[in-house]
């Protein structure tokens, strides 16, 4: 069963929610780099990242020093009333206007934040009503559970996804929608639109909890998030036994109808940073396992050889990419039978072999290439980008010596390989719209 429930978030004031709006929150943390961190953090003082992912000192002996300041930050702006916490529980309607960037115009999605109660998905993966898709580093976990352990609250929330086929979920939430004006309406520094509307009301949010109460959650994004709200609740017990808080058993959600249109699955396309073969010898490497078929381009022709390249990736099954730097040629990469046959995907369950993540995973990268696993979590050898333009532009550029392109997992893929109990590799997905970081934060007290 699952378990959800309004909550006494704390929000910024209105205030400042009218005077600065879109320059208070942020993309969540762990799609940033450290540009775009920094442009983020100068937008206002009060933007969010100044608590999720916070300036470094240059005298800070500890990599996670900036923690304290965090916490020391979260409470100086709850005292000087930059944050404001609700005196009733509410669950958060959240409307978020973008743009398509697979199809253009646009793309609206709604969902709620409420928290949700913890299922150890880890320990008795088999009666877990919550679902996760992908494996997780360990590093990210180790950094937000510090965070947590200083600022005790969920800055941010976790992204996940139910069934809703009888459209019940999606009728409450566009009831509590026209029930007022919304209690927030901003446009952020990327051009995104978020409305949200505050549902104090018990009646309203008791259905939701009853709605929810028979589906299953899959979690789609913040995996790191609810590991490590699994491992802060199992510390406060080991340090405080019966005086651990009750709400440290609850985490931060936000949840989407999966059958909404604004439900947008990006690829993750992988960087290779080191060039281990000369191009001609990966090419040959990868001839063993893959019918390869290449494509010249000019600068004057390139726009089209690169949408047909792309439309020839879509088409066919088990069709990966590549683009090599300093060769203006599109390969496409055609599984063989004698490819599939090979021992590093027959020992895959059928769910797990059929993914263009663990071809690229268990053929490429560790058969062709060599590269082991510890290899693929070392970001100095392997990058992940979910943005196509800029892949191929950082390949043209030299920043790194090969892109290998993937076409994206659908929502059939997850629940396929999640309701056989397994797991897709790490950045197997890139659900867009990322949830955005500020609009609502959750005390654990």
């Amino acid at each position: 069963m699952v378990e959800i429930a309004p909550f006494r978030g704390l929000t910024y004031n209105r205030s400042e929610i009218q005077q600065h709006g879109g320059l208070l929150v942020a993309p969540p943390y762990d799609v940033l780099n450290d540009a775009e961190r920094e442009d983020c953090l100068n937008l206002n003082p009060h933007n969010i990242l100044h608590l999720d992912l916070g300036p470094r000192d240059e005298g800070d002996q500890d990599k996670y020093a900036w923690h304290q300041r965090s916490a020391d930050l979260l409470k100086q702006w709850m005292d000087e009333g930059v944050l404001e916490r609700l005196d009733k529980p509410a669950i958060f309607h959240i409307e978020t206007t973008c743009r398509n960037p697979l199809k253009g115009g646009s793309i609206v999605r709604h969902g709620f934040v409420c928290l949700m109660k913890l299922e150890d998905f880890i320990e008795d993966p088999e009666n877990s009503q919550v679902r996760p898709h992908e494996k997780t580093f360990s590093s990210h976990k180790e950094e937000r559970l510090s965070l947590m352990k200083h600022t005790k609250a969920n800055l941010s929330q976790v992204f996940g996804f139910f069934p809703d086929e009888d459209r019940s979920a999606l009728k409450l939430m566009t009831a509590a929608a026209k029930a007022k004006e919304p209690d927030m309406d901003i446009k952020d520094y990327r051009g995104f639109q978020h409305r949200v509307w505050i549902d104090e009301r018990e009646e309203s949010n008791q259905a939701l909890v009853s709605c929810l109460s028979v589906r299953k959650v899959y979690i789609a994004d913040g995996h790191h998030r609810y590991e490590t709200a699994l491992n802060y609740r199992r510390w406060l017990k080991e340090t405080m036994g019966d005086k651990a808080p009750a709400s440290a058993d609850y985490v931060m959600m936000y949840l989407c109808p999966m059958s909404d249109p604004g439900l947008v699955i990006l690829p993750t396309h992988r960087l290779l940073n080191q060039e281990r073969f000369s191009k001609d010898e990966m090419l040959q490497r990868l001839s063993a396992y893959f019918k390869i078929s290449g494509k010249c381009f000019t600068e004057e022709n390139e726009p089209i050889i690169r949408d047909r390249f792309l439309w020839k990736m879509k088409k066919q099954k088990d069709c990966l990419g590549v683009y090599m730097s300093g060769r203006p040629t599109y390969y496409t990469l055609k599984l063989t039978d004698a490819g599939r046959a090979d021992a590093a995907l027959s020992g895959e369950p059928k769910e797990l072999a059929a993914l263009d993540t663990v071809i690229l995973s268990n053929l490429i990268f560790k058969e062709a290439l060599g590269l082991t696993e510890e290899d693929l979590d070392n970001p100095d050898i392997i990058s992940y980008v979910s943005n196509l333009g800029k892949a191929l532009e950082m390949i043209r550029e030299g920043q790194h010596s090969a892109a290998f392109l993937l076409n994206p997992a659908t929502v059939e893929d997850i629940l396929r390989v999640t309701e056989k109990g397994y797991i897709m590799p790490r950045k197997s997905t890139f659900f867009y719209p990322k949830v955005t970081t500020g609009l609502v934060l959750n005390l654990i007290d």
